[in-house]
């Protein structure tokens, strides 16, 4: 009886994964989808209206990745949950402390915007669907080649739209209250350490999970996503 509950447990565990990566990876892709034609249509120097498409789907879907600080804790996935942590806050530092509270051009319609879009859509998708598939036990060697080289690119691409705009927040944040300008700064000046530690920690995941591949397709062994699937970073 233990056996089977204990079964039936880690089943559920599987289950709720895997909806919740599909149902990110799905939100995901609406804004990746959504930024892709909008810039189709308008070019990159009409950026007006691109909040307006995107805004707060890409609110929703980012604010629902603190739930990964609690599958951290828990444990229902082997991730740190420093690391989830160090990540999910910038990015919802960026969702409701710049994007939400301050309509202003240089904010919501910036070449800042579109490279953090960008960057962190093309990075979900590749990572939420690569787990998805990995909680399945379907293996996708392009997924995984994808989830552990894209980062190389998108990672600082990343960063500088974050860093961009929460440099044109600045003027408002002071306009509202000067600590509120010295928090923003405060977090900008952590970025480059936390960058490098996301970074290395990236580089290490690759060598691991890509050299082990790599070791195993020359035994002549499966190449397997599956025991990778439920690392978050």
């Amino acid at each position: 009886m233990a056996k089977s509950s204990k079964k039936e447990d880690a089943g559920a565990v599987t289950a709720y994964l895997v909806a919740y990566n599909a149902a990110s990876f799905i939100g995901w892709a609406y804004v990746l989808a959504k930024t892709a034609l909008y810039v189709a249509t308008n070019g990159v120097t009409r950026l007006d209206g691109l909040f307006a498409e995107i805004g707060y789907p890409l609110i929703y879907v980012q604010t629902g990745a603190a739930l990964e600080v609690l599958h951290a804790v828990v444990g229902i996935v082997r991730s740190s949950p420093v690391t989830v942590m160090l990540q999910v806050y910038s990015r919802l530092l960026l969702v409701w402390g710049t994007l939400y509270p301050f309509d202003y051009s240089e904010i919501r319609a910036s070449y800042g915007f579109l490279l953090m879009v960008a960057a962190w859509s093309v990075t979900e998708c590749v990572r939420y669907s690569h787990y998805t598939l990995g909680l399945l036990n379907i293996e996708s060697s392009v997924l995984l080649y994808l989830r552990y080289t894209l980062f190389y690119v998108l990672y600082p691409a990343g960063v500088s739209g974050e860093l961009l705009e929460m440099w044109a927040a600045l003027p408002h944040a002071g306009a509202i209250h000067p600590a509120l300008k010295g928090f923003l700064l405060l977090n900008m000046a952590n970025y480059p350490p936390v960058l490098y530690k996301l970074y290395t920690h990236m580089i290490r995941q690759r060598r691991n999970i890509l050299g082990g591949e790599k070791a195993k397709a020359k035994a002549g062994k499966p190449a397997s996503t599956a025991g990778t699937a439920k690392k978050k970073l």
